[in-house]
């Protein structure tokens, strides 16, 4: 019985999937579909403009204006049209929104409050923007982890390059792979090397899995050590 309801969600999110794509075409930011919730774990909510809070389900489309919110324990996984995907976080909230201009349109997601991994695909004419009150990271395709949406921004990058923008201050700096940028409510904004457990943490946001490490001691001919890491996902 079970096996035929997992065929049945997975008939109806590729149903719903195809509709999304058949969408795209003569897509409008104003009212055009832009993603797709693929999987829900525990309590994950959706809001519209014209509805209030209710339990979101897995082949959910989300259009201009959608929000969603996790509650404790609870994940969101949202893909868009162009296989970017969007893994929000437990007790968080972010709206889903776009914007027109020359050539493309601008992808933008708000936090309000918690944190979301990031995977996007590298964009031609698009952009994807991630906002807050404080702070405005500007991608074409990169990945990583944004945390804060109240005040104090945490941006990790793993791949790619981000321009992040200080709302307050105006002013903005350029966060590589490797790094860590923060923009605060103050209108300061820096940035340092992540750690490896930053890192990984953010690897795990954007991609979804537990991260593990081993470690192999490996032995030449000659009896020389050395050293190899391997990492994995489960």
């Amino acid at each position: 019985m079970k096996y035929r309801q997992r065929i049945h969600t997975n008939i109806l999110v590729l149903i719903a999937f195809t509709a999304l794509t058949v969408l795209s075409f003569g897509f409008r930011p104003e009212n055009g579909t832009l993603a797709l919730v693929t999987k829900i774990v525990q309590e994950v909510m959706k809001k519209s403009a014209s509805n209030e809070w209710s339990k979101a389900t897995s082949g959910d489309m989300l259009i201009v204006g959608d929000q969603v919110r996790t509650g404790k324990q609870s994940l969101a996984v949202i893909k868009f049209m162009d296989r970017s995907i969007v893994r929000v976080r437990e007790q968080s909230e972010l709206t889903i929104s776009a914007s027109s201009q020359t050539g493309g349109m601008v992808k933008i997601i708000q936090l309000s409050k918690g944190s979301f991994g990031f995977d996007v695909k590298k964009q031609q004419n698009d952009r994807f923007r991630l906002t807050s009150p404080t702070s405005v990271a500007s991608i074409r395709g990169t990945r990583g982890k944004l945390s804060g949406g109240s005040g104090n921004d945490t941006l990790v990058v793993t791949e790619g390059l981000v321009n992040l923008k200080n709302n307050v201050s105006t002013r903005d700096i350029d966060v590589p792979a490797g790094f860590i940028g923060f923009s605060n409510q103050d209108g300061s904004i820096s940035s340092r090397k992540a750690t490896e457990q930053e890192l990984a943490d953010a690897n795990n946001a954007a991609l979804g899995g537990s991260s593990n490490e081993l470690n192999l001691e490996l032995r030449n001919s000659k009896g020389d050590k050395k050293e190899l890491k391997i990492r994995y996902k489960q």
